[in-house]
C-alpha cells in the first residue's frame, strides 16, 4: 500500500491544478479549431487523473476531510462540465463550447476547484 504524505500530497495537489488548467486549454484548443474528434466520455472520468487517485486513497483510508470532501465534489462537478463541453465540441456547437470555457458553468467550476485546491494545499502543509 502506498503511503501518502505531505509532500506527495502537495505534489499531486499541484499538479491537479496545472492538470485542470491544461484541460481547459486542450478543450478551448478543440473548439478553436474545430476539432469534433473529442473522447466525449473520457472526460467525465475524474479517477484516471492523479487527484482522483489521491481522492480515492483518501476514501479508502478513511482518510477524508471536509475539505478533501469539497474538493472531490468540485473534481466530479468539472469533470461533467468538460464532459458537456466536449459534447458541444463534438456536436459542433463551437461557439457555445468557447462561451461555456469562457464565463459559463465550466468556468465556474475550474475557477472553484482551483481555489479549493490551493486552500487545501495551504490547510496541507
Amino acid at each position: 500500500m502506498t503511503q501518502k504524505t505531505v509532500t506527495n500530497t502537495c505534489e499531486i495537489i499541484n499538479n491537479a491544478i496545472v492538470a485542470h488548467f491544461v484541460l481547459g486549454h486542450q478543450l478551448r484548443a478543440a473548439a478553436y479549431e474545430e476539432n469534433r474528434a473529442l473522447p466525449v466520455r473520457a472526460y467525465r472520468n475524474s479517477q484516471k487523473c492523479g487527484l482522483g487517485k489521491l481522492i480515492a486513497f483518501l476514501k479508502e483510508n478513511d482518510q477524508m476531510t471536509d475539505r478533501s470532501k469539497e474538493v472531490d465534489a468540485l473534481h466530479l462537478d468539472l469533470h461533467d462540465a468538460a464532459c458537456g463541453v466536449a459534447a458541444l465540441i463534438a456536436t459542433g456547437h463551437f461557439d457555445e463550447a468557447i462561451d461555456e470555457l469562457a464565463t459559463g458553468y465550466y468556468a465556474t467550476a475550474a475557477s472553484a476547484l482551483t481555489k479549493a485546491l490551493s486552500y487545501w494545499k495551504m490547510e496541507t502543509v
